[in-house]
């Protein structure tokens, strides 16, 4: 996504004007304002979790031989790689949200540890992560942390297994910095200093320069070590990502993007960040999306860029609906067309990596248009075989940075909390509660 910066976005304050004197209460900080509902709708979790493919099901829908990047695949890896085959051929699609389980909206401190479970009983289906996590710019330690010898990716990798634990996909995206700045920044206790958001600042010539002969690949090769540790330490635990690197590649936002780098040396920084983490690394547990921002009407569009079937598991798109007018359903319509096409001509799975309403900057606390907007993107998603979505994440009271419904008390939430249980509740609908238990799977074989 083209962030708000993350922290450093500040939301406009929703402060009720000042009457005799007296500040009235923020409707971020009131769960009894006029803006939220009641509950009138509740999820049916055992319904859900009968409604589960089984691990038959999934069998009889999938190849035992599938074509992915890495010949040395984990076989949970390799199991996953089934489940999100078959998942759209059984006519479902799994819900997915960026940080589910460890940012909030509203009840930070009360309520389960995800928005999500809150409104539907279940974390998301996928639930998303970032590098930035690894780096402290979307996560932080506690003194108590700190002091017990926790670090940042410690923490992360607690996180994914917690998610993993209740049954959900992990993805992990990555918001790279400049490591133009990186580089001219004092190293900590030896280490290069990653801290900050900065994949926006354009200047540099940065893709160029990390690739093996520039003068900056040093310092990409220590953030893709970084990485890597993260990831390994997770296949120790038999649990596979879906890493999608360099997204939005067509877009102009990222140092990566549009004219800040040369078709070329994109494909080649595509490929060298695969080879790196795969044969240098050892990392095996990783399936790797492509995700370039949409709309597209064509396959050249689409394919721009794109770095080979060699290098790419996963065919994703990331697309916001920006002004709510209805035309977004239509443009997610011919785009998953194209990208279904080419999905089953290269035996690629397919998926909406990034989505969500971007009005104003995100959904709205009140007055959002259409109320059925995640049951409509899904129901598109599940005509064109897209395997998940996932919306972007709910960032800790920040009244234009939120991408789902979520709860104010027990209760009361935002205005869409009930439609968005009847999404929960459809049959074609996975959460995490939903998801088969794919590492119970054959691994089948790789080529």
């Amino acid at each position: 996504m083209r962030k708000k910066l993350l922290a450093m976005a500040v939301g406009v304050s929703l402060s009720m004007p000042l009457l005799a004197g007296v500040a009235q209460a923020s409707v971020l900080d009131n769960p009894q304002d006029k803006a939220y509902v009641e509950r009138s709708v509740l999820p049916d979790n055992a319904k859900a979790q009968k409604e589960a493919l089984t691990t038959a099901e999934v069998e009889n829908l999938t190849p035992l031989t599938n074509k992915v990047v890495d010949k040395q695949l984990t076989p949970e890896a390799a199991r996953l790689y089934r489940y999100l085959l078959a998942v759209p051929k059984a006519g479902k699609v799994i819900y997915g949200h960026q940080n589910d389980t460890h940012h909030k909206m509203f009840r930070v401190d009360s309520g389960s540890e995800s928005d999500c479970k809150d409104v539907t009983g279940s974390i998301a289906g996928v639930v998303g992560l970032d590098s930035l996590s690894l780096t402290g710019d979307e996560l932080e330690l506690t003194a108590a942390e700190q002091a017990a010898g926790i670090t940042l990716t410690s923490r992360l990798v607690e996180i994914a297994e917690q998610a993993d634990k209740q049954g959900a996909i992990l993805t992990l995206s990555m918001h790279i910095p400049n490591f133009d700045l990186v580089a001219k920044k004092p190293k900590i206790n030896g280490m290069y200093d990653f801290k900050g958001y900065s994949p926006n600042v354009l200047t540099g010539k940065v893709g160029k320069r990390i690739l093996p002969d520039g003068d900056l690949n040093e310092v990409y090769r220590a953030y893709l070590d970084m990485v890597a540790d993260f990831a390994l330490r997770l296949q120790d635990k038999h649990i596979p990502v879906i890493f999608r690197p360099f997204h939005e590649q067509n877009g102009f936002w990222f140092w990566w993007g549009g004219r800040n780098i040369s078709s070329k040396d994109f494909q080649s920084l595509w490929q060298y960040t695969t080879t790196y983490l795969r044969d240098v690394k050892g990392v095996h547990n990783f399936l790797y999306a492509y995700s370039p921002n949409g709309p597209f009407d064509n396959e050249a569009g689409y394919l721009d860029r794109y770095p080979g079937d060699d290098y790419a598991d996963i065919f994703g798109v990331d697309t916001y609906d920006d002004d709510q007018s209805g035309i977004w359903y239509q443009n997610l319509d011919k785009t998953l067309a194209v990208m279904e096409k080419l999905g089953r001509e290269r035996h690629k799975v397919i998926a909406v990596t990034e989505l969500g309403v971007r009005k104003d900057g995100s959904l709205s606390v009140a007055g959002n248009v259409d109320k059925q907007w995640f049951s409509k993107a899904a129901a598109i998603c599940r005509a064109h075989k897209a395997s998940y979505f996932m919306s972007w994440a709910n960032f800790d009271k920040q009244e234009h940075n939120f991408f789902m419904p979520y709860m104010v008390s027990d209760k009361r939430g935002h205005e869409m909390i009930n439609e968005f249980v009847d999404f929960y509740n459809e049959p074609s609908s996975i959460f995490a509660d939903g998801n088969t238990d794919y590492k119970k799977l054959k691994a089948g074989s790789v080529e």
